[in-house]
């Protein structure tokens, strides 16, 4: 969004900040080219042709991804070179192979014409989507299928014009994991796009390539020229074009100040997460992908509070196997060591995945059969994956939580069925940890509520806020008309996750927190206060959050929270909380970072 500014012609625009980072620098636009495609109606005689000029086109885009591949290897790591393993396994999916040929074949069009229209169709099942990591997936397809249609059509390679002679911040409508993998690095100080989340590749290649880095701005570059000065704020997630020589010093005495405070939050890196008086809080990270570990051990996470495992349920068309599942967990539990790691087991809905079990579509998708509910009514599903998780339990500390649980009997009957793949284990004497622990997730206000009767079968509870405070407050937080409504402070929510927090303490399980609110330093002040003993959030937030933790004590905390209880609005509480914050950071200035 635009925000207008008095004193010069300077704008500033707001998106997501998903790679730290301030730097100054003249603009580059960049336009993607978009290969034009001539629709005509090919002869009978030109089908053949049109097929093998296709399969050409497939290997020529396999190599030219195959030789990237090889380069991100060279300067990151495996890790993030296996960003474009998906798409080289696009180009060998025979499903899309076969439906562009039957294009071709039945409706006479060209190679380019009917894979354009194939690759299309399979990126639009994912850009619907509310969760992010999802909805990101499109953008690789339709690289894919931008790759194979230069291919076809002789189209000039679009990435030549992401090299430069001096230092320039990109902008550009939006940008491919290959377009950041082959950036001059040297030259690109940052860039910013309309479209685009956090969970995206390019996103996560831009964090480890340490470019900063802006997304999901929305409508903005047209009318801004090429060549004109623009500040990027990758902490801040903003871009401000043709900036004032006052904003220009205040974005570098703003870069000189993260600098001194990043040097500073390094310094926590190997201390532990203790408040004054001794209370001791595990900081985990929320990861999307394998690749993510190393970056998130590298901000000193304690572990995985949420490894998300839909990822290999939506890189192809069929449903991965059991030993396909195991070696992704199997290398993940075994790079974190001796840390934890939680496998939440797949949440996805069945109306638009799996077309195979034939779930039939549903009209609210959020509140039908989705998660735990999805697993239950295919068990065998279900136990492929229980199955990879307990064989990878072997080698590290992996746990098992369920989602999306709204009463007992879906607790029942999941650990039912896991207990059931142990005993199958046993009998072929395969290894896996007899004590792994099984927790479940708080997300529906239903669990919240009956948290008592859930703490006596399960070792502990993760509390997802993000569906919580949708569910509990009917706001759907993607929807710009409601999305104020969407409140962590709302009195309802925090009666909630103390109803949870206590049920836990009582039976003697841990009680974790993996929603957004984590990451939120005011928030983490009640939760602290309310007694969690574990905040899993991104990686970026746990210096920040853990500094929080080692300048406040435990009674304080609680004080708050037990003031917070005679408040009627969350504006009293945000305002509470707000000034107890402060109070804090006075107390910061005082102390030295490593005390």
């Amino acid at each position: 969004m635009q925000k207008p500014t008095s004193q010069s012609s300077s704008r500033a625009y707001q998106g997501i900040a998903v790679s730290p980072g301030i730097q100054i620098a003249r603009v580059h636009i960049v336009d993607p080219v978009k290969t034009d495609i001539t629709r005509r109606v090919i002869a009978p005689s030109e089908v053949e042709g049109e097929k093998k000029q296709l399969r050409k086109a497939l290997d020529s885009a396999r190599r030219e991804i195959a030789e990237l591949r090889r380069k991100v290897l060279e300067s990151l790591d495996e890790a993030h070179a296996s960003i474009f393993d998906p798409q080289l396994m696009l180009l060998e999916d025979e499903v899309l192979l076969a439906q562009t040929n039957e294009r071709i074949e039945r409706r006479h069009e060209t190679a380019a014409q009917a894979f354009t229209t194939v690759i299309h169709e399979f990126a639009g099942k994912f850009s619907t989507f509310a969760d992010a990591y999802i909805a990101s997936r499109n953008t690789d397809i339709l690289d894919v299928g931008n790759r194979v249609c230069q291919f076809l059509t002789h189209t000039q390679n679009r990435n030549h014009s992401l090299q430069f002679d001096d230092d320039v911040i990109i902008l550009a409508p939006d940008l491919s994991p290959s377009d950041t993998a082959q950036m001059d690095h040297e030259h690109v100080l940052g860039f910013a796009t309309e479209l685009g989340g956090p969970t995206s590749h390019t996103a996560i290649l831009a964090k480890a390539l340490e470019i900063p880095a802006v997304v999901g701005i929305g409508p903005f570059i047209k009318g801004v020229p090429s060549g004109v000065t623009a500040v990027i704020d990758g902490y801040e997630g903003t871009v401000t074009v043709d900036p004032s020589p006052r904003e220009v010093a205040r974005a570098r005495a703003r870069r000189r100040r993260h600098l001194v405070h990043e040097r500073d939050l390094q310094k926590l890196r190997t201390l532990p997460a203790e408040t004054i008086d001794g209370y001791r809080v595990e900081l985990s990270a929320n990861v999307e992908l394998p690749i993510e570990v190393p970056h998130v051990l590298a901000h000193g996470a304690e572990g995985v509070g949420l490894f998300r495992t839909e990822f290999l349920y939506l890189e192809k068309d069929g449903l991965p196997g059991e030993e396909e599942l195991y070696m992704v967990y199997r290398k993940v539990v075994e790079e974190v060591g001796a840390l934890p790691v939680i496998f939440r087991t797949m949440d996805l809905g069945g109306d638009k995945f799996f077309a195979q079990l034939q779930t039939g579509r549903e009209l609210n998708p959020f509140l039908g059969l989705r998660a735990i509910r999805l697993c239950l009514a295919y068990p065998e599903v279900f136990r492929t994956q229980l199955r990879a998780i307990l064989r990878a339990s072997a080698h590290g500390r992996a746990r098992i939580m369920f989602p999306m649980i709204s009463n007992l009997n879906e607790v029942r009957q999941a650990k039912a069925i896991l207990k059931s793949i142990m005993d199958e284990l046993r009998a072929k004497r395969i290894t896996f940890d007899e004590a792994i622990q099984v927790g479940i997730m708080i997300e529906i206000p239903s669990a919240a509520i009956c948290s008592d009767q859930l703490a006596k079968e399960v070792d502990f509870f993760s509390i997802g806020t993000n569906d919580l405070i949708q569910y509990t407050l009917a706001v759907d937080r993607g929807n710009e008309q409601v999305a104020s409504l969407y409140d962590p402070f709302h009195p309802a929510i925090l009666r909630l996750i103390r109803m949870t927090i206590d049920a836990a303490q009582r039976e003697g399980i841990w009680v974790g927190l993996c929603g957004e609110m984590s990451s939120n330093p005011l928030c983490a002040l009640l939760l602290i206060g309310l007694g969690v003993n574990e905040l899993s959030m991104g990686a970026l937030a746990i210096p920040e959050i853990k500094r929080l933790i080692r300048q406040i004590r435990l009674a304080d905390a609680r004080r708050v929270v037990e003031d917070i209880y005679s408040l009627r609005s969350s504006a009293e509480v945000h305002d509470y909380i707000r000034q107890a914050y402060r109070v804090i950071q006075r107390r910061r200035i005082k102390a030295p970072v490593n005390e």
